[in-house]
């Protein structure tokens, strides 16, 4: 996850061809098939966000390394 909008990509795409599909053809419910996938897909796409986020909020702070050798 980057965090920004290429996370939403997949979604982005299922909707282009779902109003491609709908301009092309005659019954434009064909592309409710589309729709619907790029639906799901955002669904899936903000829970794996959702969950990224928490998991960092639930890491510990990792802390820096001195640099340098044993003293």
């Amino acid at each position: 996850m980057t965090g920004d909008w290429r996370d939403w990509r997949p979604a982005i795409w299922l909707v282009m061809l779902g109003i491609a599909v709908a301009l092309i053809f005659n019954p434009w419910y064909f592309s409710a098939i589309f729709f619907g996938a790029a639906i799901g897909a955002a669904i899936r796409i903000r829970q794996r966000r959702q969950r990224a986020a928490l998991a960092a909020a639930k890491r510990p702070p990792q802390r820096r390394r001195r640099s340098g050798g044993k003293r």
